[in-house]
């Protein structure tokens, strides 16, 4: 057989071998993808569970997250770490109503009832104080002053070395103190600073060095501020909360660089009600530093988390109705002026609107026309 012939019949051997009987296999279908928002059992495992609360909050499940919650302190009855998260965690989704009547029927130790009463308490108390100047029969009725520093006396008597009594309780007598300097102040160095240096719990450091950064801030001393809550971020870095008091301090003292970072860092909270202050807060910074279109976006932002748009103007918070409306006033676009109008005349004609900025919107309103 001549060279070439025997060549290629070994070279058409070669390839019969070699050649697959069959197609390889189809691969296997991708799994079906798993809805995170669907109802689940709780997970066994607390740091889990933890974790699917928060899936749950940015689901907008609030009532799921709270069962969670509920049932990691049935789970322990002792603990305040969790009194103080479920206690926050009604507040923020308005239903402290449904929690009371559940927690009342738990055997909690007198420490975790007393620091559930008292965050329930002081978080309605603070909320009240903020509110004051614009919106002051919102939710939450007027809540006795002399009576709450009952409640936080009594739960320092059960809970002497908790940090969650201790920071509610410092935040709640820095509220009340004409210069932080004179009480609050010393006692996060004498009582806080001993009790952090041996505290086990981070969460709970957490919270109070946060406390005392705020009133570090309001003693005059951000140097101490920032110490504090750099520290409080250190020990728990999703501690979104103490981000956003860090922020709203910054914010204040005119440090507008590290307000925008730390309001960017506490709107990737798993609560809405965190978000929308995050965005509003990241919108007043913006504003501040002459940055119309990322103050914009943040407002809409803050807007999208309470699912409202500004065809409703009536139905927003005052504090956003007027920081958008002044923004667009502002705007060359016919369409972005004729919306700051309706923001300006909602915010002129909301109930309790604060006076200096309701005098500020009516003179808009003249500029633009109105």
């Amino acid at each position: 057989m001549p060279r070439a012939l025997l060549l290629c019949a070994l070279l058409l051997a070669c390839a019969r071998q070699t050649a697959p009987d069959k197609a390889p296999p189809a691969p296997p279908p991708a799994p079906a993808a798993v809805d995170p928002c669907a109802p689940a059992p709780v997970p066994g495992d607390s740091s889990r569970a933890l974790a699917r609360a928060d899936v749950l909050l940015r689901c907008g499940d609030d009532a799921g997250a709270l069962a969670i919650r509920f049932a990691l302190l049935r789970r322990d009855p002792g603990s305040t770490a969790r009194a103080y998260a479920l206690a926050v965690l009604a507040h923020e989704s308005g239903r402290v109503g449904d929690i009371d009547a559940a927690v009342g029927e738990l055997p909690l130790t007198a420490g975790a009832r007393a620091v559930y009463r008292l965050t329930r308490d002081v978080s309605a108390y603070l909320d009240a104080r903020a509110r004051r100047p614009e919106d002051p029969g919102k939710r939450d009725g007027p809540i006795d002053a002399a009576a709450l520093a009952r409640d936080v006396a009594a739960a320092l008597a059960v809970t002497a070395d908790d940090p969650y009594a201790l920071s509610l309780a410092l935040r709640f007598t820095a509220l009340h103190d004409a210069d932080p300097r004179e009480r609050a102040a010393p006692i996060c160095r004498d009582r806080a600073d001993p009790l952090l240096a041996r505290l086990r719990d981070r969460e709970g450091a957490a919270v109070l060095a946060a406390a005392c950064g705020r009133i570090a801030f309001r003693s005059a001393d951000p140097v101490d501020g920032r110490r504090r809550f750099a520290r409080a971020l250190e020990l728990a870095p999703d501690d979104h909360a103490a981000a956003l008091a860090w922020a709203a301090a910054e914010l204040a003292a005119g440090n507008l660089d590290e307000a925008v970072r730390l309001y960017r860092l506490a709107s990737a909270a798993p609560s809405p009600r965190l978000r929308y202050a995050a965005f509003l807060g990241l919108g007043v910074s913006h504003a501040r530093r002459r940055e119309r279109e990322p103050a914009e976006a943040a407002y809409r932002s803050a807007l999208a988390e309470l699912g409202l748009d500004t065809a409703t103007p009536a139905k927003l918070p005052p504090e956003l109705t007027f920081n958008l409306g002044i923004l667009l006033a502002d705007a060359a676009d016919p369409a972005a002026r004729a919306e700051a109008r309706a923001l300006l005349r909602a915010y002129v004609d909301a109930l309790g609107a604060d006076e200096r900025r309701r005098l500020r919107a009516r003179i808009l309103l003249r500029e633009l026309g109105d």
